[in-house]
């Protein structure tokens, strides 16, 4: 890696209104400065539409964590996308695999985020709460935020080696 690009990471659900825009904003909002300032987060979807917004209780449950993504707009994954990707971490089980078989040459990057701060995270993942209420919608943010507080030592770790690299 170059030491003018930044270290991206994306996360990955199916619709990229839900959980993945969650984690994009909590992920932003707990990096140290430092680390912050080497990262690129975004998220995406594996059947995602282009431009819509995070759905109205994802934005209310992170607001209530003092996140805003009410500026987001859902994007689809792209192999350019995959290509230009550093970590990417898929929501469930499924989003992996689907992404594995989308570009096999380019997924050793891969990882579930419930998985990647220890072995021993739930299996299939982070449940969708699309269509659910409020508390499913902070039932997901809070099992989001767990994960993203598990994995923030290797995640900063990641970037920080990948911008010295």
């Amino acid at each position: 890696m170059s030491p003018s690009k930044r270290f991206k990471i994306v996360f990955v659900c199916t619709g990229n209104i839900c959980r993945s825009p969650m984690a994009e904003g909590i992920l932003r909002k707990r990096l140290s400065s430092k680390a912050g300032s080497q990262a690129e987060v975004v998220s995406a979807g594996v059947a995602a539409a282009a431009g819509f917004p995070a759905s109205e209780n994802s934005v209310i449950a992170c607001a209530e964590e003092g996140v805003d993504i009410s500026l987001h707009r859902s994007q689809p994954v792209s192999r350019l996308l995959l290509e230009e990707s550093d970590l990417i971490l898929a929501m469930e089980d499924h989003h992996a695999d689907t992404l594995k078989n989308f570009a096999p040459d380019l997924l050793q990057n891969v990882e579930l985020l419930a998985r990647y701060g220890t072995e021993d995270g739930p299996a299939g993942g982070i449940p969708d709460p699309i269509g659910g209420s409020l508390d499913e919608y902070r039932a997901a943010r809070d099992q989001i935020r767990n994960e993203i507080i598990t994995a923030l030592p290797r995640i900063e770790r990641e970037i920080l080696a990948g911008v010295a690299s």
